[in-house]
């Protein structure tokens, strides 16, 4: 029984945690962000999703990918196996009590000496027992392996987080790229209906001995132009639209639009800020941080595993060689006491065990830092394609404007005698070009939109 009392002078003493205390990794910032105005300002990356996408289709498309998205489905069971992962390292804090209940019947053999003069050649055995184990956490290895479940557990709550950004970003780009496409279809098929009046025009023209079979072969290829991408777009749109159902974890099959997306264009400005709000919201920023954190506990549950353990074990219960009085008092028995066991020659194993923790440490120190310099790279390419487009807009505006001039003038000219058919061709060929990279200038300016969402950590609250 002294052991007993011994026992609580050792958990006293035990104050030694072995390795590095977990925290958060040190990195180095540019001192703004040009683009998000927190903390002295609401940030864009701070609005909800349904705040930031007006669009009633969008925000269908976006809550059914929250809730059937493969990736994100699988990211929320991750999410419950660290927490049950969780739960074993914390059950290390606690005694292990288990028991066994035991009968045998024995039949000695004489000729083997097994049976005792004076007793029989048959006994019997009954045991009722119960094992307790319990390791004292005299090194810290029980604390450090509890602190890298639980950071483990917030890595995944933040990964699911991440996953969630990336989803409703996929899905906003890919509903732009599919309106996008909707544009460019009806550009098409606009561009084909005037050109078949085109065609109409030189034909008659060509029949009254005004035109030549030249002229109308040019405005044959003409049409043919914009004929070949109709059907080019609606392999397109088809595609685009068996993408978004599988973002949104559903079988392929057409998808609702409607509406403007001008308001998402209006919702974002261009400001100034401090890095340190964009790395607090993004949550990958934030997983690969408490990545940190697990990697470096598991240093000092390496370290406590190079020292002894010690462990407070025992067993009692009932023993009786008759079953009626398995029960009584005299039955009982029991013996309990600490035992101290560690290795004394490994081969270098737990030295190597520690080494392999401490790079595991540092790869998680290098990870934090890219996804940092990476979290910046892609805000400042969302805020620089915002501008850029904005001004591409604005002179492909400009340029559809003086080509539909061009285009009337050349019509008439021709009509006139003035020129040849070529000068139609050329205005109209450059017309339509213009026309679809002004619609695709305008997606390409809504999905940097999207894009700066994303790289300020939007979409997940």
């Amino acid at each position: 029984m002294r052991l007993l009392f011994i026992l609580p002078t050792v958990l006293l003493v035990n104050s030694c945690v072995l390795g590095p205390e977990p925290g958060a990794p040190e990195t180095k910032t540019p001192g703004f962000i040009r683009g998000d105005s927190a903390p002295h300002g609401a940030s864009f990356g701070d609005h909800a999703w349904r705040k930031v996408f007006a669009d009633s289709n969008l925000r269908t498309l976006i809550a059914r990918a929250l809730k059937n998205n493969p990736d994100l489905v699988a990211a929320t069971y991750r999410i419950e196996e660290a927490r049950a992962r969780a739960d074993i390292a914390r059950a290390a804090w606690f005694p292990t009590l288990s028991g066994r209940a035991d009968a045998s019947a024995n039949y000695a053999s004489p000729n083997a000496g097994q049976v005792i003069p004076g007793t029989g050649r048959h006994s019997e055995s009954y045991g009722l027992t119960g094992f307790l184990s319990w390791e004292i956490d005299l090194w810290g290895g029980i604390r450090r392996d509890n602190q890298a479940a639980r950071a483990r557990l917030l890595e995944s709550q933040y990964q699911r987080d991440a996953v969630q950004t990336s989803l409703v970003a996929a899905v906003a780009s890919a509903y732009i790229d599919l309106k996008n496409l909707d544009e460019r279809l009806a550009i098409s098929r606009r561009t084909t209906a005037s050109r078949k009046v085109s065609l109409d025009l030189v034909t008659a023209r060509r029949n009254g001995g005004i035109s030549s079979d030249l002229e109308v072969g040019q405005a044959e290829a003409l049409l043919s132009q914009a004929q070949v991408v109709i059907p080019v777009t609606e392999r397109g749109i088809v595609t685009k639209e068996n993408e978004i159902r599988a973002l949104l974890g559903e079988f392929p099959g057409g998808v609702a639009r409607g509406g403007s997306l001008d308001r998402l264009d209006a919702s974002f400005r261009i400001a100034g800020g401090l890095p340190s709000s964009l790395i607090a919201r993004r949550p990958d920023l934030s997983a690969a941080n408490q990545a940190f954190q697990a990697a470096t506990a598991d240093i000092g549950v390496a370290e406590a595993l190079r020292f002894p353990s010690l462990s407070l074990t025992g067993n009692g219960g009932m023993i009786s060689a008759d079953l009626h009085n398995l029960l009584e008092g005299k039955s009982g028995a029991y013996s309990i006491g600490p035992q101290l066991a560690g290795p004394i020659f490994d081969a270098g194993r737990s030295k190597a065990r520690v080494q392999a923790a401490q790079a595991s440490a540092k790869i998680a120190l290098v990870a934090y830092d890219k996804a940092v310099q990476q979290a910046f790279q892609e805000a400042a390419d969302a805020f620089n394609s915002y501008q850029k487009t904005g001004e591409i807009i604005a002179e492909g505006s400009k340029l559809v404007t003086s080509q539909k001039n061009v285009s009337v003038l050349a019509l008439e000219r021709f009509q006139g005698g003035a020129s040849s058919y070529l000068e139609v061709l050329d205005a109209e060929r450059e017309l339509f070009t213009a026309e679809l990279d002004l619609a695709d200038a305008r997606a390409n300016r809504l999905k940097a939109v999207v894009q700066a969402y994303r790289a300020l950590g939007g979409g997940w609250k």
